[in-house]
């Protein structure tokens, strides 16, 4: 790759022949990013510091007491042709080395920190910063987060009023938790952030890649500019005159639109393609044998759940637990509550019998405080600084970290996955469940990030750990190459091992979606950028779950409502996977049936393109989803609004292949218009 060096009295530019870069003498900030001959789109604002840590205290941020000082600059042509740019920052106790790697399509970037004082220090976390971005004309560019809380196409004017010290607004992310609008990554989310201007066709695309910290992302806005930026959660001791580098922050800008841009993460993102292709067929339902009377209680409803079309039966742990199902009691321990070896087996026998799969929660982080294995392996736990047990999540961690895509529920005393003969404990127990109850797959509750550990030993790192987790799940995939694994998180770490996940982030604006806090035509434009995210993923959609009474309780609240009903026909037109949680099958009896029988009878509802709102609708809450698959089409209307609505098909409406609450139809020259009741829902073929 040619390129050309050159400074100026204030900015260190670089060249290519398809980028470049300028970098300021003053602070060491990426300040110049242009594309071929497209406008800088960097440094409209005033000049912030590119990287910041926090040392001594979550919220002690360096650049809030003193000044990034530009030191330095180094470039080096890597074997392959490729410059690599070392931008050299001093940045108070800390010498900061800011790499950015240049490709043809994107530039990475990562640092390294280097404690250049006397004194060992405490660091709370790290922030990668591209500062003040704007493309072209404010008023034609939109700010896009798929698979976060973010409203998609959201106006830039308000992306630029977001400050990271105050809670989001719901116009900018109504499915807002955790007290941020963006998923951990890579935890629960991406991490992709992009801004985008229509009439210059220009796409600016950031995301976050990381093995082991999770980084938490945010827009910081001054009015006239948009500031990207991640938080990594990255804890730990430096002592002086040592260095660690972390976190992959990849960014470009391609003359490409929205959502096609996403085609490069993809790309330069190393999916596996999932292997369950009966995923795609799957009605999951997730039960507690708690709430069952046992093995022997679900068993006697196995074929009532038949009868519904279940075809996958996901339980939750089995073994002795806390106050919370994933709190691990003592792994070897049946709970009596739920049955023994014996009426277990029974069950998964019975499943089978009946052509179901049986998968298995499997925790993988939590212990309950009364659990044996804290007397009998108290080697096995993450330490504090004083040595004491690490409990749920302490106040005294990064921002990112207390994220509830991140962090463990509260109560659980956090094993530590460097312990290598914890993992193959682990690993050991789930292969025996596996192989005695013949198991057809499991279900990771976790990898949730590294519980911080601030005991002083190597690699006195507070955050490592992650990555462990994932090749312990790697390993026991390999071992016995059958097993089904499905995962609680949504994002990139899950997909290095999982073959589908448990929607949270649909979950959530589904949810919001039924409060009038999005409507029909986002939800449309959220799911349209989801896919594009992750096209070959199987994503399971649910209306409740074990945890949605902590994080999300509005989705309690909808169960056996009418709006809950036109929820799960949003869902299942939309080509989730459905998992029905404990009872959700009696309070929705009266359409649930239905919808499942549909979801069944019709292959383009669970392997047809999706395109949705293509017909005239006369009301902003119908939702309108075409379905297609083998040249058969199907066209799903479903009226979300408390009032009689209507819409207009441009053509004769064919077929009726289902109809829930009353509706009428009249012609109007060569279509028809249908009137639906208060949260109708009709299907008809195209």
């Amino acid at each position: 790759m040619s390129y050309e060096l050159y400074e100026q009295t204030d900015q260190i530019i670089l060249r290519t022949a398809r980028y470049e870069l300028g970098w300021s003498t003053d602070s060491g900030a990426l300040v110049v990013f242009r594309r071929d001959n497209s406008p800088n789109i960097l440094g409209f604002g005033s000049p912030i510091a590119g990287v910041d840590v926090a040392i001594g205290s979550p919220t002690n941020w360096i650049t809030a007491q003193t000044f990034a000082r530009y030191i330095w600059h180094r470039l080096q042509v890597l074997p392959d042709g490729r410059p690599q740019m070392t931008i050299i920052v001093g940045l108070g106790p800390f010498k900061v080395f800011d790499y950015y790697l240049l490709s043809d399509d994107m530039i990475e970037r990562w640092i390294e920190i280097e404690n250049v004082s006397g004194d060992e220090l405490r660091m709370y976390g790290v922030r990668l910063i591209i500062p003040h971005v704007q493309i072209g004309s404010p008023d034609r560019c939109t700010f896009e987060a798929p698979g976060n809380s973010v409203r998609p196409r959201a106006p830039y004017a308000i992306a630029a009023t977001q400050d990271r010290n105050i809670l989001p607004r719901r116009f900018f992310a109504p499915g807002l938790r955790g007290g941020s609008a963006f998923e951990p990554a890579p935890t629960q989310g991406a991490g992709v952030m992009a801004l985008v201007n229509s009439d210059l066709a220009l796409t600016f695309l950031c995301w976050y890649a990381g093995d082991d910290e999770a980084a938490l992302p945010y827009v910081q806005g001054s009015h006239t500019a948009v500031s990207l930026a991640y938080e990594i959660a990255v804890a730990g001791w430096l002592p002086s005159d040592w260095r660690f580098a972390l976190g992959r922050q990849f960014f470009t800008l391609t003359p490409q639109p929205w959502p096609a841009a996403l085609s490069i993460y993809r790309t330069l993102t190393p999916f596996p393609r999932p292997p369950m292709l009966w995923l795609r067929d799957a009605i999951i339902y997730v039960a507690d044998l708690r709430q069952h009377g046992g093995a022997d209680g679900l068993r006697r409803r196995l074929p009532e759940l038949t009868m519904l079309g279940v075809d996958t039966l996901c339980l939750l742990p089995w073994h002795t637990v806390g106050d919370r199902p994933h709190l691990i009691g003592d792994l070897e321990r049946i709970d009596p509550v739920c049955g023994d070896h014996v009426t277990i087996q029974q069950l998964v026998v019975a499943a089978h019998q009946q052509g179901m799969r049986v998968l298995l929660d499997v925790a993988m982080q939590g212990c309950a405080p009364d659990s044996r294995y804290l007397n009998d392996h108290p080697e096995w736990f993450v330490r504090d600084e004083s040595g004491a047990f690490v409990i749920g999540t302490p106040a005294d961690v990064p921002t990112a970290a207390r994220h509830p895509g991140v962090a463990l529920a509260a109560g659980g005393y956090h094993f530590d996955w460097l312990r290598s003969d914890w993992r193959l404990y682990w690993q050991q127990w789930v292969i025996a469940q596996v192989d005695h109850f013949a198991l057809d797959g499991i279900r990771a509750v976790a990898p949730y990030s590294a519980a911080l550990a601030w005991i002083r030993r190597a690699p006195l790192r507070a955050s490592t750990g992650s990555a462990l987790m994932v090749q312990a799940l790697q390993e026991v995939a390999a071992a016995r190459p059958e097993l089904a694994m499905l995962s609680i998180l949504s994002g990139p770490r899950s997909a290095q091992f999982a073959g589908g996940w448990f929607d949270y982030p649909s979950h959530h604006m589904l949810v919001h979606l039924a409060m009038r806090r999005i409507t029909p035509a986002e939800w449309s434009a959220y799911q349209r950028d989801y896919a594009e995210l992750y096209p070959d993923t199987y994503r399971i959609g649910f209306l409740e779950s074990f945890d949605t009474a902590d994080c999300n309780p509005l989705a309690d609240g909808l169960r056996g409502s009418r709006l809950g009903q036109t929820l799960w026909a949003v869902m299942l037109f939309s080509g989730l996977t459905p998992a029905i949680w404990n009872g959700q099958e009696i309070a929705d009896r009266a359409v649930l049936p239905r919808l499942l029988a549909l979801w069944r009878k019709e292959p383009a509802l669970r392997y047809g393109t999706v395109a949705y709102q293509d017909l005239t609708a006369g009301t902003g809450d119908i939702m309108i989803i075409y379905r297609e698959f083998d040249r058969r089409r199907l066209i799903g209307v479903i009226n979300l609004g408390a009032l009689p609505a209507r819409f207009i098909a441009p053509q004769p409406i064919g077929r009726d292949l289902l109809e829930i609450s009353p509706l009428s139809r009249e012609r109007r020259g060569i279509g028809e218009e249908l009137r639906l009741a208060p949260f109708g829902i009709y299907c008809f073929e195209g």
